[in-house]
C-alpha cells in the first residue's frame, strides 16, 4: 500500500492554484457550518436535515419529491410515528417525527450531487480529502487553466456522485464527502502526468514502512485497483462508510477527461511538417 506525501520532486507548478484554494476554503467553511450546528437549538433535527437535504440521497433524488422520508420506511411504520401523523401523540414523538420527514425543495434535490461534494462526515474526513486533492490538484489545475479546472472538479464530482445513485436507487443513506472529485483530480493527474514521481511511505505490512518515490501510475493505478476490489467484495458497492462506487466513477471520469482535453490541443496545435 502507498501513502503518498507529495510530488515535488518534478518540475515546480507556477501558478497559484487560485480554484484549490477556492475549493478547500469552502469544504472548510461547510464544515465548520456542520459543526457549529451542533450549538443551535434543535441541533439534532438541523444537523440531520442538513446532511439528508444536501448529501446525496439516492432514493429521495430519484422519486423527484422534495418532501421525503428520513431512513428506511420501516423506521415510519411504528406506531409513535402513527399517533404522531394524527397528532395524538407527546412532544417526544412529535421531535422524532420532524426528525424523520424533510421538507426540501426541488432545487436542492437538482442540487444535490454537488453539494454532497462540500459535505463531510467529521474532520478526519475531511482532512483526508483536502491532503490527497492538495497533492494533485495544483498541476491539473495548471494544466487545464483555473476556469477549465472548476469546471472539471464540479462535473466529474457530480458524476461521481450519480454513479453512486445510480447503483444504490434504493438507499437512504446520504452520500457526503468530495472524494468522487478527488478520484477525478487523481484520474486527470496519471492521464496528465505519468511519469511524475510521487514521494510516498510504502507500507505492506504494518511493522515495515518505506519512504519512496515511485511512478504516478503506479501509486494511482494501485488506489484504482484496490478500490475495484473493494467494490467486488461489498454490497452494492458501499463498504464500511466508504462509497466504491464513487471512487470508480470519478477516477474513469477524470482520466477520460484528460484525455479529451489532450486530445482536443492536439487538434487545435498540430505538429508542424515538413
Amino acid at each position: 500500500m502507498f501513502f503518498p506525501l507529495h510530488d515535488q520532486n518534478n518540475s515546480p507548478v507556477r501558478i497559484v492554484p487560485v480554484i484549490s484554494y477556492l475549493l478547500i476554503t469552502l469544504c472548510f467553511l461547510v464544515q465548520l457550518y456542520q459543526m457549529s450546528i451542533a450549538f443551535s437549538k434543535d441541533s439534532k433535527i438541523r444537523a440531520t436535515h442538513f446532511v439528508h437535504r444536501h448529501g446525496m440521497v439516492p432514493s429521495a433524488y430519484f422519486a423527484g419529491n422534495p418532501a421525503y422520508q428520513i431512513g428506511p420506511p420501516e423506521f415510519h411504520m411504528s406506531e409513535d410515528i402513527k399517533r404522531a401523523e394524527a397528532n395524538e401523540t407527546d412532544a417526544g414523538d412529535l421531535e422524532m417525527y420532524d426528525l424523520l420527514h424533510l421538507q426540501s425543495s426541488e432545487l436542492w434535490l437538482w442540487l444535490m450531487p454537488v453539494t454532497c461534494l462540500f459535505l463531510h462526515a467529521g474532520l478526519m474526513h475531511l482532512l483526508t480529502n483536502i491532503w490527497f486533492f492538495w497533492i494533485f490538484s495544483d498541476n491539473v489545475e495548471e494544466r487545464f487553466g483555473a476556469p477549465l479546472f472548476l469546471v472539471f472538479y464540479l462535473v466529474t464530482g457530480m458524476f461521481s456522485s450519480v454513479v453512486h445513485a445510480y447503483m444504490n436507487q434504493n438507499s437512504h443513506i446520504p452520500l457526503v464527502g468530495a472524494s468522487g472529485a478527488v478520484s477525478a483530480v487523481m484520474g486527470a493527474y496519471v492521464a496528465l502526468f505519468p511519469r511524475h514521481r510521487v514521494t510516498s511511505y510504502f507500507c505492506p505490512v504494518w511493522f515495515f514502512i518505506r519512504r519512496v518515490d515511485v511512478p504516478a501510475i503506479l501509486v494511482l493505478g494501485l488506489y484504482l485497483l484496490l478500490n475495484i476490489l473493494s467494490m467486488t467484495r461489498t454490497v452494492g458497492g458501499i463498504g464500511p462508510n466508504v462509497a466504491f462506487d464513487a471512487h470508480i466513477g470519478g477516477f474513469i471520469a477524470g482520466f477520460l477527461f484528460a484525455h479529451l482535453h489532450k486530445a482536443m490541443l492536439i487538434t487545435q496545435n498540430p505538429a508542424p511538417t515538413t
